[in-house]
C-alpha cells in the first residue's frame, strides 16, 4: 500500500487532482476520434461494454447531419447526450421564432449550454428542407480485426490424455462490411470467432458467428422502414422487449426514458441479444403499424435424460466439446406487432409479443428463482405514452404477462427553472411477471418483484459548473440471488463538473449504495444484511498545444458489511498525442490498483480500437499498461494497434479453469484495419 502511494504521487504530480467531460471542437475533421471521446465518457459511467450503437449513430450523423429546422423529436432523440427537456425546448423555440439560421441562435434555447451546442455542431445543419436526392450515391467501410493473448491459457495446453480442451486456435477474428446509399438502402455482414473456437471444420463450418442485414428506410410514401436479417428492437421502457443496449443509471441523471428507436439494423457481435428475422413499418399520416418476427438459434444447457434446458447460455463461446454440444441446440421464436400514433403533444404505442422455445426451460428450482420464467411459451402486451408540453414531459408503460400481472413504469421530466431540471420515475413489477426479452432500467437484472422510486436532478450553475445527482430506492418483494428474504436498498450518486477556459475539465463523482446480501455468522443459516458500498472517482483532463492531452484518474471503493470491510484504490494516467497532420494518434495509459477483495473492484473505461469498448474490472494488486496507436495512411485507410498488459503483484497465476494462465502477467495485442469506400 505504501509503495502504491509513492508511485501514485509521482504520476499525480503530472497534473492537479480529480474529475471530466471534454469538448473536442478541434476534432471535427476526425469524426471517429471525436465520436469515440464523447461516447467514452458515457461508457465509463455506465460500466457497459457495448457502446457500438451510440458511436454508430454519431458517425452516421456526422456524414448526414440533421436539418435542425425540420428534425422531428424522434430525429433529435438519436443524439443521446441531448436530454428530453433540451429537445422539447429546441422544438418550442423553433415553433415560436421560426427556423434557426446559425448555430449561435441555439444559445437562446432555454437550458441548452455552450458545451452541448459545441457537441451539436457537427451533427446538425441549417437551411431549408432538401429536395429528393438526385444521383444515387454509395459508400461504406470494411473492418478486419485480430486479437491475440500472449500468455497461453490452460485450454490451449494438452491435458494428461494429450488433448487440448479448446478445439480452435487462440486468435480472435472479427470481420465486418457495411454499405449505405442516399436512397435509404443499406446492408451489412459480420463474421467473428472467439479464441479457442474452431472454424472451417465439421463442428463449425464457417465462422462461429456469421450474420448480416438488409435495410430500407424512407420518410416518404407508405413504407417507412423494412429490414431483413439481424436487428435490434426496443419498445417503450423495456418492460416487454429491449435488445441491444438497455437504459441504465448513469451520470446523465435526468435521462431515464428509453429513447432507443423501435427497430434498427444491427452488426452487433453479441450472439444472444438481438433478433434475427424481418420487420417492416407502414405509415399513414400520424399512424404507423409494424409487424415483426425473429427465429434464431440459442445455446441451452440440456438437462440429462431430458429435452429440457436448465438455462440459456449468453457468453457465445463454443470452444470445448461441452460448449459445442450446447451450440444452437434450441430455437427461439419471437413474433408480434406494434401500432403507434404520433400527435403534436402526445405519442401512444401499443403492441403484443409472442415468445416460444423449442425446448422447455426447466431451471433447477431454488427458493429465489421459483417465480422465474419456465416452460416453453409466453405472451406479453404493452401500452405506452409520451405527453410533452412547454417545460415538462410525462411518459410511461403498462405491460401484461399472459394478459395478467400488470407491470408499471412511469416518469416525469420537469424544467423547474432555467438551468435546473428534475426527473421522477416509478416502477412496480409483480413477482409473477414474466418477460424473457425485457430489459427495463431496474436495480436487478432479474427484475420480477421489484418496485422502486427514482429521482434525479441536473443544475447548471454560473462559472460553467454543473451538478447532477440521483437517488434510487428499491424493494424486492421476494427472495433474490444472495438475499434470502424480501428486502430493500438504495443507490445515490452525485456528480460535480467544472469546465475551464483553458480547455481543462474537473470531474468528481461520489456514489453510495446499500444493497441486501446474505451473510453467515458461524452457522449454516444465512442472515440478510445491508452491503454498503462507497465509491469516489475524481478526474482531471487538460488539453495542451501541440496535440497533447493529459488525463489523471483517481478512484476509491469501500465495501462494508456488519463484520467486514474491503477497500480498493486506483490511479491511472493517460497521455494522448496527435501530430499536426492529425493522421497519427497515440495514447498511453499507466495504472496502479489495489483492492483487498473482488467486491471492492473498480471499473474504468480503457482506450481501444474503433467500435471496441473495454471497461474491465480492476481487482487485486498490480498495474496496467496500455498503448494504442491510430494511423491514417490515406483518407480511406485507417490502422489501429493496441497492446495491453496486466501485471499482478499478489498472485503467480491469473484466471481459473481453462482460462487459467500460469503467470502473473496477461498481455493482449489487437490490430485493426478499416477501409472506407
Amino acid at each position: 500500500m505504501i509503495l502504491l502511494l509513492k508511485k501514485s504521487c509521482l504520476i499525480f504530480s503530472f497534473c492537479v487532482c480529480s474529475f471530466s467531460f471534454v469538448i473536442f471542437a478541434q476534432d471535427y475533421d476526425n469524426p471517429e476520434y471525436w465520436a469515440e471521446n464523447i461516447v467514452a465518457e458515457y461508457a465509463q459511467e455506465t460500466e457497459l461494454e457495448d457502446m457500438t450503437l451510440l458511436i454508430e449513430d454519431l458517425l452516421s450523423l456526422t456524414k448526414h447531419p440533421l436539418n435542425i429546422n425540420s428534425a422531428s423529436r424522434e430525429d433529435l432523440e438519436r443524439i443521446f447526450f441531448l436530454t428530453d427537456l433540451e429537445i422539447e425546448n429546441i422544438l418550442y423555440k423553433r415553433y415560436v421564432n421560426g427556423p434557426f439560421l446559425t448555430i449561435y441562435e441555439l444559445q437562446a434555447v432555454e437550458g441548452l449550454g455552450i458545451k452541448t451546442i459545441k457537441l451539436l455542431q457537427p451533427l446538425i445543419r441549417f437551411g431549408p428542407v432538401e429536395a429528393t436526392p438526385g444521383k444515387i450515391k454509395i459508400w461504406g467501410d470494411a473492418f478486419l480485426r485480430s486479437k491475440y493473448q500472449l500468455e497461453k491459457a490452460e485450454g490451449f495446453r494438452k491435458n494428461s490424455e494429450g488433448i487440448k480442451p479448446f478445439a480452435g486456435n487462440p486468435v480472435k477474428l472479427y470481420n465486418r462490411v457495411e454499405i449505405m446509399t442516399n436512397r435509404g438502402l443499406s446492408a451489412g455482414v459480420i463474421a467473428e470467432k472467439d479464441p479457442g473456437e474452431p472454424m472451417f471444420e465439421d463442428k463449425i463450418k464457417t465462422f462461429d458467428l456469421l450474420t448480416g442485414y438488409l435495410h430500407y428506410q424512407s420518410k416518404k410514401g407508405w413504407l417507412k422502414e423494412a429490414g431483413v436479417g439481424n436487428y435490434q428492437i426496443s419498445a417503450a421502457q423495456g418492460l416487454v422487449v429491449q435488445s441491444g443496449m438497455p437504459q441504465r443509471k448513469s451520470s446523465m441523471t435526468t435521462t431515464i426514458r428509453n429513447r432507443r428507436p423501435p427497430f434498427r439494423p444491427s452488426l452487433s457481435a453479441s450472439e444472444y441479444s438481438g433478433m434475427n428475422g424481418a420487420y417492416f413499418t407502414i405509415g399513414f399520416e400520424r399512424f404507423t403499424f409494424s409487424p415483426f418476427f425473429s427465429l434464431k438459434k440459442r445455446d441451452g444447457r440440456l438437462v440429462a435424460d431430458s429435452s429440457c434446458i436448465s438455462s440459456l447460455r449468453e457468453d457465445g463461446l463454443h470452444r470445448t466439446s461441452a460448449e459445442l454440444e450446447q451450440r444452437h441446440n434450441t430455437t427461439e421464436l419471437a413474433a408480434g406487432g406494434r401500432i403507434s400514433y404520433s400527435g403534436k403533444w402526445i405519442d401512444v404505442e401499443a403492441g403484443h409479443l409472442y415468445y416460444r422455445l423449442d425446448n422447455p426451460l426447466c431451471p433447477e428450482v431454488k427458493p429465489y428463482n421459483q417465480f422465474y420464467f419456465s416452460g416453453r411459451k409466453n405472451q406479453n402486451s404493452w401500452l405506452s405514452y409520451v405527453i410533452s408540453q412547454r417545460n415538462w414531459l410525462l411518459f410511461g408503460e403498462i405491460a401484461f404477462d399472459q394478459f395478467t400481472h400488470p407491470a408499471f413504469y412511469h416518469g416525469i421530466t420537469w424544467g423547474a427553472a432555467p438551468g435546473f431540471s428534475l426527473v421522477l420515475g416509478h416502477r412496480a413489477i409483480p413477482v409473477k411477471y414474466h418477460a424473457p426479452l425485457a430489459a427495463p432500467m431496474t436495480e436487478s437484472s432479474s427484475f420480477s418483484g421489484e418496485s422502486g422510486l427514482y429521482s434525479g436532478i441536473k443544475w447548471e450553475l454560473p462559472l460553467r459548473i454543473t451538478i447532477s445527482s440521483y437517488f434510487d430506492y428499491y424493494r424486492f418483494r421476494w427472495l433474490k440471488f444472495n438475499a434470502d428474504a424480501p428486502s430493500s436498498g438504495f443507490d445515490w450518486m452525485g456528480v460535480i463538473e467544472k469546465d475551464f477556459d483553458n480547455d481543462a475539465t474537473l470531474y468528481l463523482k461520489c456514489r453510495h449504495r446499500e444493497k441486501p446480501t446474505n451473510i453467515t455468522y458461524n452457522s449454516a443459516e444465512n442472515s440478510v444484511v445491508d452491503l454498503k458500498s462507497d465509491q469516489i472517482k475524481g478526474q482531471y483532463r487538460q488539453n495542451l498545444t501541440g496535440g497533447w492531452q493529459f488525463t489523471t484518474l483517481l478512484q476509491w471503493h469501500f465495501v462494508n458489511t456488519d463484520n467486514n470491510r474491503e477497500t480498493g484504490n486506483m490511479l491511472s494516467q493517460d497521455i494522448k498525442w496527435k501530430n499536426t497532420k492529425e493522421n497519427l494518434t497515440a495514447t498511453l495509459r499507466y495504472a496502479l490498483f489495489n483492492s483487498s477483495d473482488y467486491s471492492a473492484r473498480m471499473y474504468a473505461y480503457e482506450p481501444d480500437v474503433l467500435y471496441m469498448f473495454s471497461v474491465p474490472a480492476y481487482s487485486g494488486r498490480g498495474s496496467r499498461y496500455i498503448l494504442l496507436v491510430n494511423y491514417r495512411i490515406m483518407n480511406n485507410i485507417h490502422l489501429w494497434f493496441r497492446c495491453a498488459r496486466w501485471k499482478y503483484d499478489d498472485r503467480e497465476e491469473t484466471g481459473t479453469g481453462y482460462q487459467l494462465v500460469r503467470s502473473d502477467k496477461k498481455t493482449t495485442f489487437t490490430a485493426q484495419i478499416r477501409v472506407k469506400f
